[in-house]
């Protein structure tokens, strides 16, 4: 049989520190003029068996007992498998109108061979590549995914809505005098809230730095007033920026320019994220070599927003959400490749969705002899056929209702517990395991298929046929990766689809950008014990540049000017005066009965100030 070593996996363990058992609800402030709209998901749907031809659809009635987690891997005696005898021809059962000379042809035997087949032998080293060889810090890691020229896009669309939000407040707005309460002191002035100024860069990441302090922190589902809280909330929230200024950019965040907008989306549903979100996956491709094991499987984005292909998965913790097909390294967890699901309109009608998607999000790896690993949803005979052709051998659990499949192999009445049977075909392996383990009382019968191993077992000490050994250590990448994005996640409440996405982009480049740092050969490397400390040093050094061009603001309030010195670890030199001018002007900010004059001017607007006023609480 073949065989492939397992890396350790002890360093991945150590990322696992938390799981999340909460459900997440993302409900939201703001709506985007989408559908509401629940779409099927092709796992839901009930193919019946053609009665003129192979059913090659996933027949997705989908009872519980055909999922691959029912793969007994605690076993409850350790009696060896028993290995039955097959007939030397069998046919798949077929269907009705099929002559038995149709039906498709299996062989109990396989000549036996020493050699390893072709289609096993692997050429590729897995590790970095590109630029990710030598990344020597979190935030070089981070900065391979969000470029330079991503962020300037970013800021450009989010200034963009900032323009348009900035309309919405007056120009003028009423100063009211710290000393009198009284209404007949308020001024009007020509200063609009500091908090609708446009972004820039060095902001825009300080922000996402505060994105993944929430996560790490585990506080990204309270209310941004309860984060900065004066008494109970986070120094380094209130210190980077406001209540107003967070709230507001989280809003104002756009990905793509609204005036194309519509066009766009005559082609393509993902129009607000697709360019960022096709960059992010192919420079997934760009950076990193998988190992000899992958896995594709499915993740979902809770949303309960409106969303014209949002759907509804009972058996995923969020149950409402945006699905995403995703294709991951089974050892080191790194995320290869995905697609956003809007439904079946958006693939070709010649080939069966989950097949459609099995070359899609493999196409990075063909020709390298690598395996994949996937459930019953991806298991087809032409599906594996297919990818043997791209060099691409196969492993996963089958459907019952695949015409394919010999009537023999299914019967489970009279057969044994813990009994395994092998069919081959060409490259193709098929295996029938009955499990010591009853499922709801009654005898279970799992299908396998395998392009990979090319000899039944001969081995009769064995505890669990090698193919179904093998799917258990490789099919949790994708799960892993699930459990690792839950674990601190940075997803806010929202009712924007594309927020939501974009959440879910910053939670997977937090990911690839560790493991990428963790597989980098520069000497000097910054080495991180496990995932927290990671994102922790990668908020930080998103947040720093912004907190040393804030604390050199003269006009800051003092208590800001202490905390932002506590967390740089700089004290502040004496602030020197405000600038003066020769000649003295009334005060901007005092009512015009007091007549104030002053010779000291504000910094930002140039205005008359005078030095009783509390300037920076109008400023900041």
């Amino acid at each position: 049989m073949a065989s492939r070593k397992n890396l350790s996996e002890n360093e991945i363990q150590n990322l696992l520190l938390d799981v999340r058992d909460e459900d997440e609800v993302f409900l939201g402030d703001e709506l985007e003029d989408e559908l509401d709209e629940i779409i099927p998901d092709f796992r839901d749907e009930q193919v019946p068996v053609e009665e003129d031809g192979s059913n090659h659809e996933t027949d997705l009635e989908s009872s519980e007992e055909e999922v691959e987690e029912d793969i007994v891997q605690v076993r409850i005696t350790n009696s060896p498998v028993t290995v039955l005898t097959v007939p030397e021809v069998l046919r798949g059962k077929g269907t009705k109108k099929q002559r038995t000379s149709e039906k498709f042809l299996w062989y109990g035997t396989r000549r036996r061979s020493s050699r390893t087949p072709q289609r096993n032998i692997i050429f590729h080293a897995p590790g970095n590549k590109a630029l990710a060889k030598f990344t020597t810090s979190a935030l070089d890691s981070w900065k391979l995914f969000f470029t330079d020229e991503i962020l300037h896009m970013i800021v450009t669309n989010t200034n963009l809505e900032i323009s348009e939000q900035r309309k919405k407040y007056k120009s003028d707005r009423l100063i009211t005098s710290q000393n009198d309460d009284d209404d007949d002191n308020s001024v009007s002035t020509s200063i609009r809230p500091s908090f609708i100024r446009d972004v820039t860069v060095t902001e825009l990441k300080a922000l996402f730095g505060l994105y993944y302090l929430a996560g790490v922190l585990k506080i990204n589902h309270l209310s941004v007033k309860e984060i900065l809280d004066k008494n109970t909330g986070i120094n380094y929230f209130r210190s980077t920026m406001s209540e107003k200024r967070f709230e507001f950019l989280t809003n104002c965040l756009r990905f793509d320019d609204r005036s194309t907008r519509a066009e766009r989306r005559q082609h393509s549903k993902l129009a607000p994220i697709k360019e960022l979100f096709d960059h992010i996956v192919e420079t997934s491709k760009s950076l990193y070599s998988p190992s000899d094991c992958t896995t594709i499987d499915e993740q979902l984005l809770g949303f309960r927003g409106r969303c014209p292909f949002r759907m509804y998965i009972p058996s995923k913790p969020d149950k409402y959400g945006i699905k995403l097909l995703m294709f991951c390294d089974a050892k080191s967890y790194y995320m290869i490749n995905s697609i956003i699901y809007t439904g079946k309109d958006s693939t070709p009608r010649e080939l069966p969705v989950a097949e459609y998607y099995a070359l899609e999000l493999s196409n990075s790896i063909h020709g390298s002899n690598r395996n994949i690993t996937h459930d019953n949803l991806f298991t087809s005979i032409p599906a594996a056929e297919k990818l043997l052709t791209k060099n691409v051998t196969t492993v996963g659990t089958m459907k019952r209702n695949k015409t394919e499949i010999p009537t023999h192999f299914l019967e489970t009445k009279n057969r044994l517990k813990n009994t395994s049977m092998f069919a081959v075909h060409d490259e193709l392996t098929l295996l029938s395991y009955v499990p010591p383990k009853l499922s709801k009382g009654k005898k279970k019968n799992v299908i396998m298929l395998s392009t990979m191993h090319y000899q039944p077992d001969e081995d009769k000490s064995v505890d669990l046929p090698e193919i179904i050994s093998f799917y258990n250590q490789t099919k949790g990448g994708v799960d892993t990766f699930y459990q690792l994005c839950h674990t601190y996640s940075i997803s806010r409440k929202t009712c924007r689809w594309s927020l939501c996405v974009f959440y879910g982009i910053l939670n997977i480049v937090g990911i690839n950008s560790m493991i990428l740092l963790h597989s980098s050969k520069a000497n000097g490397k910054q080495v991180f014990k496990n995932r927290r400390s990671f994102l922790k040093a990668l908020a930080f050094d998103l947040i720093k540049p912004y907190l040393e061009d804030r604390f050199l603001y003269k006009t800051l309030p003092m208590h800001l000017q202490i905390s932002i010195g506590d967390i740089l670890e700089k004290t502040r030199p004496s602030s020197a005066p405000l600038p003066s001018d020769s000649k003295s002007g009334r005060c901007s900010f005092c009512p015009r009965s007091k007549d104030r004059k002053s010779r000291t001017r504000c910094e930002k607007c140039k205005s008359f100030i005078c030095l009783e006023k509390n300037l920076p609480k109008l400023l900041i």
